[in-house]
């Protein structure tokens, strides 16, 4: 979904300008960070049908094969660390402008997504495991992405603060589990 989205707001931005494409960037943002929040997903689904009625042509079947895929989307570590590579990936591809800027925003919304992976799990700590390791290696790759400096230290920081939250989610976890008195013999 990154990908396309990112793809659809250059579009935007050539045919509608860019105040259309940051209301798309921020829409996408939203609903990346939290896919399960419902009045995100409307909103989102709400931008790319009025890009498919504005736009008409290449660009509203892209908004409409967009709107069609976020109402599909289901969220999991493997989609969401998908996600977050290809957002990663994008930053660089483009030497600067709105949707260079729109896949680092889309790349931050993504990290701060990371608790929320953790939290809407049916096996919480496996997934926090898995979701850590992914954060870990993304540090990793944010250290040689040809990013700027200001891109690299904003990447790093989000990856830090969703670091954190997963730890901490973590210890929700462990002490609801306490509190239950699971894990009695």
């Amino acid at each position: 979904m990154t990908t396309a989205l990112l793809r659809l707001v250059r579009r935007v931005a050539a045919q509608l300008g860019s105040d259309a494409a940051d209301v798309l960037v921020r829409a996408a943002r939203a609903w990346l960070t939290d896919p399960a929040n419902a009045a995100a997903r409307a909103r989102l689904v709400g931008v790319l049908a009025d890009v498919s009625r504005r736009a008409g042509g290449v660009t509203a079947g892209l908004a409409s094969t967009a709107a069609a895929g976020v109402l599909r989307y289901r969220r999991s570590v493997g989609s969401w660390e998908r996600e977050l590579m290809a957002a990663r990936y994008a930053i660089p591809q483009h030497a600067s402008g709105a949707v260079r800027a729109a896949a680092l925003e889309t790349y931050l919304g993504l990290t701060d997504a990371a608790a929320g992976v953790v939290g809407a799990a049916t096996n919480p700590e496996r997934t926090r495991r898995d979701v850590l390791t992914a954060l870990e290696l993304e540090s990793r790759m944010l250290r040689a992405e040809a990013l700027g400096p200001g891109e690299r230290q904003a990447a790093l920081a989000a990856n830090a603060r969703a670091h954190a939250a997963v730890l901490d989610r973590g210890g929700e976890s462990m002490s609801a589990t306490s509190a239950d008195g699971a894990g009695r013999a």
